[in-house]
């Protein structure tokens, strides 16, 4: 008889518990971009993230978006689909993103000409959010980062 009114008095007291406990906001870590592939047309790019929960219970990430501006240049706008996060872990998400030479410099001629002039590097921004959500709960984390990509110095444009 103990154990039959055990069960239902654990049951509230953690069900209280876990009323109590707000849900906190995933963060979003910059960790570093990588240079996947360099081509006479421009250079492709990989941004790299740490998105983290630190709740005790999975969170459900329904999207994250972002702008890349280039040279303070909106270069891209994207929306992607959300994942599941689980309790205290973190998912690695990746913003590629292919840079042009022509749509960076206006013309195959003005990326030589930018470099005669000592352009070796062009700066990058990140800004957007995750939206995360858990128990009826749904907040924005911000992504961000900046810096700059050296242009690679073997750039050679053919007719």
């Amino acid at each position: 008889m103990k154990k039959l009114i055990l069960i239902p008095v654990l049951f509230l007291i953690s069900f209280i518990l876990t009323s109590c406990v707000e849900p906190k906001a995933p963060t979003a870590e910059y960790l570093n971009y990588e240079i996947s592939r360099v081509t006479l047309e421009g250079i492709e790019v990989n941004f790299n993230f740490d998105v983290s929960n630190p709740n005790p219970l999975p969170v459900d990430v329904s999207k994250y978006a972002y702008k890349v501006y280039i040279n303070n240049n909106e270069f891209l706008s994207e929306n992607r689909p959300g994942f599941n996060l689980p309790a205290n872990n973190k998912k690695r998400i990746v913003i590629p993103v292919s840079i042009r030479y022509d749509r960076l410099f206006g013309s195959a001629a003005a990326v030589l000409q930018q470099m005669a002039q000592g352009t070796d590097k062009i700066d990058y921004r990140i800004e957007g959010s995750v939206s995360a959500g858990a128990m009826g709960v749904t907040v924005g984390t911000p992504i961000k980062a900046s810096g700059t990509i050296p242009l690679p110095k073997n750039i050679k444009i053919t007719q």
